[in-house]
This record gives structure tokens, sequence and C-alpha cells, in this order.
């Protein structure tokens, strides 16, 4: 069931869901909603009073997604994004601003911090956004594979041969590994992270030819792999960058 709470000053709207817990559980998700779990037996007072003890937590995360949505081709929104002059979007976890021009045909350029785009048809939005599309895939194909290139000579020495690499538009995960066909499948939306994050995606997603599961083997070999990456891992789901 759907509630409602005022938070700080801040109507906040919640999905209550009952479950055989022992806790009231609380997820603020990308795309806004606030998810709280508890028994049928929890009274809604106690529920409502949770809540306000997190609300810190709640509206921070709430204005942290919302910035992603706003500034990034991020995970909830790269399929749908339509892109304006003025935007802002992050490339290697640094803000960027769009500037649209009108010009004798199309194309993209970045000087400094502008990403600047020149359209012969400035209203057409269906076009500015195949051009922009194309540019971001080919500008993270292009670091997915610098980088691929970097941690590959140490699985090289334990028998990975080089893989097919892949760049597309994802919504849930950021890569995926297909040891039996050779091919590393990454993120577009890759393009946006700071290079440790995506060096992180890199070596989990060669860790899948030694270890195709997330087992503990898989986890130890990570470990002795990049000793920080959880702390990367973190910084990358959180969206750390986003200001």
């Amino acid at each position: 069931m759907k509630r409602m709470i005022t938070l700080e000053g801040v109507p906040v709207e919640y999905e209550l869901q009952f479950k055989n817990v022992k806790r009231i559980n609380l997820r603020v998700h990308r795309e806004g909603r606030v998810c709280v779990s508890a028994s049928r037996y929890v009274p809604a007072a106690h529920i409502d009073a949770f809540l306000r003890e997190n609300s810190g937590f709640i509206l921070q995360n709430l204005e942290r997604f919302r910035l992603m949505r706003e500034a990034g081709d991020g995970m909830t929104i790269g399929r749908d994004r339509c892109y304006q002059d003025g935007d802002s979007l992050y490339i290697g976890g640094e803000e960027y601003r769009l500037r649209v021009l009108q010009g004798k045909k199309d194309s993209m350029e970045v000087v400094g911090r502008v990403l600047l785009m020149t359209q012969k048809d400035t209203e057409d939005g269906a076009r500015r956004k195949r051009l922009m599309d194309r540019f971001l895939t080919e500008r993270c194909r292009e670091e997915m594979e610098r980088l691929c290139r970097r941690v590959y000579p140490e699985f090289e020495k334990m028998g990975v041969e080089w893989p097919e690499i892949r760049v597309r538009s994802m919504v849930s995960r950021w890569g995926s590994c297909h040891p039996t066909r050779k091919i590393l499948t990454f993120a577009r939306q890759l393009v946006e992270v700071p290079e440790p994050c995506a060096e992180y995606v890199v070596v989990h997603e060669f860790a899948h030819f030694l270890h195709p599961d997330h087992s503990a083997r898989f986890h130890e070999f990570l470990d002795s792999a990049m000793p920080d990456w959880k702390e990367r891992r973190q910084q990358l789901n959180e969206r750390a960058w986003v200001r």
C-alpha cells in the first residue's frame, strides 16, 4: 500500500509491504521510490517514527537520485533521455555542459567542459538524441577498450584469451561476460563514471572468465586483483561523483 509522510517539511510517498520480517526495512530506489517492509503486527505509528528517525538518509538519497536523473544518462533513464541545450552530462566522472548550435552539418565536438553539438535543424530532437547516443557509445567503447587492454596482461598470464568487446545501453547492470563465446559487454552508461569505477567493472567481468559465478573463489580473486574493489563498487552504485 502507498502512504504519505512529511519529513522535515517535505511530503514523501512510500510503499509499505507487510512481510515476515523482524525489523523494519527501508530502501530508496534510483527512480525515486521509497519502499518499506515490516511485519503486519508493527503499528503504523512505529513505522512513521522509524521513517522520521531516518529522514536525513531518505531525503539525501531522494535528492541524489533526482540529480542522477537530471544530470546523467544514467541506468534509470538512458533509453528515454532527451538532450537539450544547457543540459548537464557526466563523462569520466566530470560534469560537462551541452550546447546545441545551428550549423551546416551535424557534428559533435568536446571543447573544454562543453559538449558542442552542431545541428542543421536544432528543432529535430530525435536526430539530436541519435547524434548524442552515437557519440556517447563511441566514447564509451574507446574508454572500455583502453581499460581492457590495461588489465588484460595479468589475465593473459592465466590463459584468458582476448575477448570481443561490445558496448550497449543497459538499465540494470554495468557489464556482462559470456565465457564460452569470449565476449565482454559493457553498459554505455559507463561513459559517465570515473575511471577507477569503470576499471573495477572491467576487472570484475574479466574475472568471470576464471570464475563464471559469484562464488567465494570469485570474490577472493577480486580481493587479490583489486584490493579496493568494494570501495570502487560503492562509489559506482551510489554515483558519488554526481553533484
